[in-house]
């Protein structure tokens, strides 16, 4: 197994059962439904899809959707020459018009209805991710007119960003708010907030969830200079964060990017959530059966700065080889972590110390003390909530975490977590019955092999989550017995009873 979890944007080059589960097996964890594009129509369709191919997979698989936020986008556009959209070279004028109107000859008009008031002489007009660039000329009532300074087609829908402009934009659109409601209906696990700009952002959409009591999980997309000026407030009430480089790399200074992921990694890794490195990771497989070796070193340096996932877009969406983007990440995160692992061993690394001081933080610590010194093949855990999963994830362990759990929905969130083996049980007893149960399902999922040493985090009531306050270390085929006061002392590593 790798520990770095990978998720997958769900698109027509995946869709089928047979292809999701292709891509399961492969090591997607997480299935990304991207709601700026495609009806609600087919998101239900594929989300019935991959429901299905995780029930014949065998694995927990989380389902996030990703909100369109209020992103500006040119409006319909006429194929010309066969080329998909208009061509415009350096040196043409592009016309953007207020008013609706199918782009042709060098005229568009985008979905934001202030375009031609927010937009100044002098400011840059970026389209698709800046592929395209422009810069406003003239301006008049209800048009403005903008010189291109870098050419290629422009498409539908193409997303466009103003990064000298101030726009008077919500950070949930009506459109996202049906999407939240869809989201809850379905029973998703994650949503996204695209382009939060402050803490207030997250709030509202946390209380409207909270108002329909649901469990989802929001995780905050950095991708505007003026998340990163309110990032501490803005971790504070997420649930994990998305490095989403693209809209990112354009709104700043590209250059700025890899800092700005490094940085919101360790603060994630403080704080003790999640966080996912996104957009154009292996985006050559798009077209192509191989990677660049750019794009090997961008995975495997995002893994090297701790990330807990990492996220294909259009390689699986819409790419030509979405079964071998997901081989290839998989790959590229086997070598770096056997990497990481060999270099932890030799170095005599210590436990890592997150600034969380709670039991489960200190219990995460010695755990991770013990597994190392023994040599321990995995770590089990009981997690009815999620809450200890995602603590002892954040401490990045040298062997997996088996974390069980009664509730399906928990399962499916932990799958987002480094490190961690979700697996579905049924509360157990009392603590004999629990090292039985633990040794039986490792062994029969050969998660390790008889003999080999495990620690079991113990003395917890599943009626009662936060109750742990023991580490059992268990050799795998051995008998356990509780001794009560009063009985004969049995060996407690007895063999089978001989």
């Amino acid at each position: 197994m790798i520990y770095t979890k990978i998720l997958a944007t769900m698109g027509p080059a995946c869709a089928g059962v047979d292809n999701l589960v292709g891509l399961i097996d492969a090591g997607v964890d997480v299935c990304r439904l991207n709601f700026s594009h495609g009806a609600m129509e087919t998101h239900a369709a594929m989300l019935g899809q991959i429901r299905e191919a995780a029930r014949r997979a065998g694995r927990p698989v989380a389902v996030l959707g990703d909100l369109g936020g209020p992103k500006i986008r040119v409006g319909q556009v006429s194929d010309e020459a066969g080329t998909g959209g208009m061509p415009i070279g350096p040196g043409d004028d592009l016309i953007i018009q207020r008013e609706p109107v199918a782009g042709h000859g060098g005229r568009v008009s985008t979905n934001y209805d202030k375009f031609v008031d927010d937009v100044d002489v002098g400011h840059r007009i970026l389209i698709e991710d800046g592929l395209l660039r422009f810069v406003c000329t003239e301006k008049y009532r209800d048009e403005v007119r903008a010189r291109c300074t870098v050419g290629g087609v422009i498409k539908s829908a193409k997303g466009v960003n103003l990064p000298n402009t101030a726009v008077d934009v919500p950070s949930v659109t009506d459109r996202d708010w049906d999407c939240v409601d869809w989201a809850v209906q379905n029973d998703l696990d994650y949503l996204a907030l695209s382009f939060v700009r402050k803490a207030d952002d997250l709030k509202m959409l946390r209380f409207h969830l909270q108002r329909k009591h649901s469990p989802i999980e929001v995780i905050a997309k950095i991708e505007k200079p003026e998340a990163i000026q309110e990032i501490d407030g803005i971790v504070e009430v997420s649930d994990g964060l998305m490095v989403a480089r693209g809209d990112l790399g354009v709104e700043m200074d590209v250059a700025q990017v890899p800092i700005i992921q490094k940085d919101l990694i360790r603060r994630c890794q403080t704080a003790g959530k999640p966080v996912i490195v996104a957009t154009q990771m292996l985006q050559s497989m798009v077209e192509n059966s191989s990677p660049t070796r750019a794009e090997v070193s961008d995975v495997a340096n995002a893994i090297f700065d701790g990330t807990d996932a990492v996220m294909l877009s259009a390689e699986t969406s819409v790419g030509k080889y979405p079964l071998g983007a997901v081989h290839t990440m998989k790959h590229v995160a086997e070598v770096t972590e056997a990497y990481l692992l060999g270099k932890s061993r030799g170095e005599g690394v210590s436990a890592p110390r997150a600034a969380d001081s709670a039991p489960a933080a200190a219990l995460a610590r010695g755990a991770w003390r013990i597994a190392s010194d023994i040599g321990a093949k995995l770590v089990v855990i009981w997690s009815q909530t999620g809450n200890t999963a995602k603590v002892f994830s954040k401490h990045h362990f040298p062997v997996p975490i088996v974390a069980l759990s009664s509730d399906p929905r928990v399962l499916r969130k932990m799958a987002m977590n480094y490190g961690v083996i979700p697996v579905q049980v049924q509360a157990p007893d009392d603590m004999t019955t629990t090292i039985a149960a633990t040794d039986a399902l490792v062994l029969e999922r050969r998660l390790a092999a008889a003999g080999d040493r495990i620690a079991i985090v113990a003395g917890w009531s599943p009626a009662m989550p936060n109750t742990m306050n023991g580490i059992i270390i268990h050799t795998l085929g051995e008998k356990w017995a509780i001794v009560h006061p009063g009985a004969a002392s049995p060996q407690p590593n007895e063999r089978d009873g001989k």
